[in-house]
């Protein structure tokens, strides 16, 4: 049995965005504004209208950052490891802001798709792993080398399912 540790990290961004949500629902509640334009385009809205507008949109900025790092923490909840077993492999899925606990068999991947895309000077390196398991659901799992302790991880999870998904079709990116 080998445990790889995938740790969903928060970054400041996502604390920026956070902030953005309530920043407009506060500016729309101070500032009044009389009418909309968007482009060339002058809407004549009554008053109120414009405004209510931007806090919905400020409320459902909020409600998608909110969600994400609610997510993310469902998906640490379960000890945040990939563990690998002789017969399969078990991880925890986020389904509706909660952690469940999830082993797909070996037998039951039918293909991997491995990306290993080095860093450029345009971009940053690239290392995802995906797993197609038809019979569950759902029926693809994603991991991220961005989100393991170390990049040896990364490696040696390829290596296991290489050894141990005897009937999976690989795809090297």
């Amino acid at each position: 049995m080998q445990t790889i540790n995938y740790k969903m990290e928060y970054s400041i961004l996502e604390y920026v965005f956070g902030l953005i949500g309530p920043a407009i629902i506060i500016a729309a509640i101070f500032y009044p504004i009389a009418d909309l334009k968007i482009g060339t385009l002058r809407l004549h809205l009554p008053t109120g209208v414009a405004n209510g507008a931007l806090m919905l949109l400020g409320a459902y900025v909020t409600y998608l950052t909110v969600g994400t790092l609610f997510k993310k923490r469902a998906a640490n909840s379960r000890g945040a490891s990939i563990v690998l077993d002789e017969k399969s492999m078990s991880f925890t899925t986020v389904k509706k802001f909660a952690g469940v606990l999830t082993a797909v068999n070996y037998d039951a991947i039918d293909k991997v798709t491995v990306t290993d895309i080095p860093e450029t000077s345009t971009s940053s390196a690239e290392k995802t792993i995906e797993i197609s398991a038809p019979s569950m659901t759902p029926k693809k799992y994603e991991f991220d080398a961005i989100h393991m302790a170390k990049d040896s991880d990364f490696d040696a999870l390829v290596n296991v399912l290489k050894h141990r998904a005897t009937g999976a079709a690989f795809k090297n990116i």
